[in-house]
Formats: C-alpha cells, sequence, structure tokens
C-alpha cells in the first residue's frame, strides 16, 4: 500500500480564499511565529515542531523548530507537496489530530516519513481563523510513541488560538495596506492624466527606494518625479507628503501577490 491524500474539505473553496488574505505565505517571517513552536516543544516534550498554511498544492511551513535545523534545511522544506503531507489530514475538521503509533495508524504508516525517517508521533492543532476556516495547523512530531494529556492538549488548543488570532491581524493589516495602495493610485490617476498601473507602481517605486530600470527612470524624469542625477524632485517630496505615504504601505509594493490585486482593482478605476 501507499500514502494516499485526504479527502478534500467541502468548504475548501472558501478556506482556500481565506489562506491567501492573510498574505502569509507572500514572505518568510519566522520571526512572528518561533516563539509558538518553541513553546509547543516545551510543552509537549518533542523534538521538532512547526506551523502551517495550506493552499490547494502546496504546504508552506511558516516557521521550523527543531535542534538540528540549519537555513538550508528549512529553505528545503519551506514549501512542501500538499497531497504528500500529515497536515492535510488536519484540515477537515476542527478538533485536534493526535496519532499515537504512526506504525500502526492505517492512514500514516506507509508514508515514507514514517517508514524512512522513523517517525512515530504526530500531533496537528488547527490554526482556525475568525470566520471558522482551517488555514493549517501547529505541530509537533517524535520518533518514539507518546501519549498527550488532557492539560497538554489543551495548551496546545490554547497556543494554536493565539497563533490563529495573530494571523487574523495580520490579515485585518494586509487588507488595510492593499486598500491604502489603491487610494494612493487612485490619487495618482487624478493627478497624472492617462496613467496606468504600471507607470503608478513605478512612481511609487521610486518612493521607496525600489530598484527600478533605466527605461523607468527615464520615465519618471518625464514626469519630473526624479532628476536628471537620478533623485527625488521637490516636487516629488511634495507628492509624497500629499499623499500621506507610510513605509507600510510601500513596503507592500514588493509582494506580487499584492500588484496581482492591484491590476484587478486597477482596472476598476479606468
Amino acid at each position: 500500500m501507499s500514502f494516499k491524500p485526504a479527502p478534500i474539505p467541502e468548504n475548501e473553496k472558501n478556506r482556500l480564499k481565506a489562506v491567501e488574505r492573510t498574505g502569509a505565505m507572500d514572505i518568510v517571517n519566522e520571526e512572528l511565529y518561533d516563539v509558538y513552536t518553541h513553546l509547543a516543544r516545551k510543552i509537549t516534550g518533542c523534538p521538532n515542531s512547526w506551523a502551517n498554511i495550506i493552499d490547494k498544492d502546496k504546504q508552506f511551513n511558516l516557521v521550523m523548530d527543531s535542534d538540528d535545523l540549519d537555513d538550508k534545511i528549512k529553505n528545503q522544506f519551506r514549501k512542501i507537496d500538499r497531497n504528500i503531507s500529515f497536515c492535510q489530514y488536519a484540515l477537515g475538521s476542527t478538533k485536534p489530530l493526535i496519532v499515537s503509533d504512526m506504525t500502526k495508524n492505517p492512514i500514516f504508516c506507509d508514508h515514507p516519513s514514517v517508514k524512512e525517517r522513523g517517525i512515530t508521533f504526530y500531533a496537528a492543532f488547527q490554526l482556525i481563523n475568525s470566520d471558522g476556516y482551517v488555514l493549517g495547523s501547529l505541530c509537533v512530531e517524535d520518533f518514539k510513541v507518546r501519549r498527550l494529556s488532557r492539560e497538554i492538549i489543551k495548551l496546545m488548543k490554547d497556543l494554536a488560538r493565539k497563533l490563529s488570532h495573530q494571523l487574523d491581524i495580520q490579515t485585518q493589516q494586509r487588507s488595510f495596506s492593499i486598500e491604502r495602495v489603491i487610494e494612493v493610485i487612485s490619487n495618482l490617476n487624478g493627478i497624472y492624466s492617462d496613467i496606468n498601473l504600471d507607470d503608478a507602481l513605478i512612481i511609487l517605486k521610486s518612493f521607496s527606494n525600489m530598484q527600478i530600470s533605466d527605461v523607468d527612470r527615464k520615465k519618471l524624469i518625464k514626469l519630473e518625479i526624479l532628476d536628471e542625477s537620478f533623485n527625488l524632485t521637490t516636487s516629488a517630496k511634495k507628492l509624497i507628503s500629499k499623499l500621506d505615504l507610510d513605509t507600510k504601505v510601500l513596503k507592500r509594493l514588493s509582494s506580487s501577490a499584492t500588484q496581482t490585486k492591484l491590476l484587478e482593482m486597477f482596472k476598476e478605476l479606468n
């Protein structure tokens, strides 16, 4: 026999939208999450812990915690195929998935990590957003049979709930940033006639000191955003002040997912 993928959750379409709204897959930022996996190891006594969110095809590991993990290994396992992950089986329920002995479990006994790496114990505590969608899970694993007490399970559920709340906050902040960028671009559209999304993004990138091409620099000189030395003009600095731009808004431009959403929304402005 071989390991089989989990059934697709009934609410998968809306769940995937909820995962995308977090923006957590756009950038690696382990510092935001490492306290959760560190505490998960301490609470359970397991050597390995990680937290993830899962989209249509991939499991994105937000953070991984183990004594022998280096950046090379983390990069290797940052994204894994959903259909080979343990954690896909935690998406179909809000009840923690706890497998004391995976070698005797019919779902997991043939998984390569069980047969080849010797993973024996696994537990996943769902990351559930404010709308009730399971985004992913906070997980632990061990190389021996384990059983978690009711108290430990309660602590782990509370820890997963706190991480879920953090993802909710990030989702709200991301939504605000995108709306703010749209507002700024709309204002630029009123200042410069016939401006398109590419031009607007070039202008905003120049404001945030992001890398731009020579062709774009010439365009910015024509728009009087840059001078001949490629420095921001006085009028450009006044424009930054007028638009009330901040670093959070400008930083959001570096995300390709944000630029895709901007492209969709910009069409509505014209």
